[in-house]
C-alpha cells in the first residue's frame, strides 16, 4: 500500500461515470415506431455536491426539522446526468419539466447516482432521521 501525499491527491481529477438507459426518454424510429435505445451518463459528485444534495433533503424551521423529498429524483439527474466528457445535459430549472418525465429513467438514474456516490438505504436513513 502506497500512502500518498496532498500533493497527488490535490492534481488527482478521477471522478467515475455510468451509462444508464432511458430509452423511455428517447426518439421514436420511424421505420419501427418503437423507441430509440437511448442513455445518459451518470457521473460521481465532488464532495461539495454530495453534501450539498443531502442538505436538502433536510429542511429545518426553527426547532424543527422536516424531510424533503419533493423532487428527488429529478434533482439528482439534473446533478449527475452528463455527456461523456462530463458536461451537465440539465440546468437546475429543469427539474420540474423532468418530474413530468417517466419515473422508471428517473428511477434508474438516481440508483446508479446512489451506488456510484456510496448513498445506501442506511445512509438515507440516517439523514431523514436527524
Amino acid at each position: 500500500m502506497t500512502i500518498i501525499s496532498r500533493e497527488i491527491i490535490a492534481k488527482s481529477e478521477r471522478f467515475e461515470m455510468v451509462e444508464v438507459d432511458v430509452t423511455e426518454w428517447g426518439e421514436i424510429d420511424t421505420e419501427t415506431g418503437k423507441p430509440k435505445k437511448s442513455s445518459v451518463f451518470v457521473r460521481e459528485l465532488s464532495g461539495r455536491e454530495k453534501d450539498a444534495f443531502e442538505a436538502g433533503l433536510v429542511s429545518i424551521k426553527g426547532q424543527k426539522q422536516k424531510v424533503n423529498l419533493d423532487d428527488v429524483r429529478a434533482r439528482m439527474a439534473v446533478l449527475v446526468c452528463c455527456d461523456e466528457n462530463r458536461n451537465p445535459i440539465f440546468r437546475p430549472e429543469d427539474v420540474q419539466w423532468l418530474t413530468k418525465k417517466s419515473s422508471r429513467p428517473l428511477t434508474r438514474i438516481y440508483n446508479a447516482a446512489k451506488k456510484l456516490n456510496d448513498l445506501s438505504e442506511e445512509d438515507e436513513e440516517e439523514l431523514l432521521k436527524n
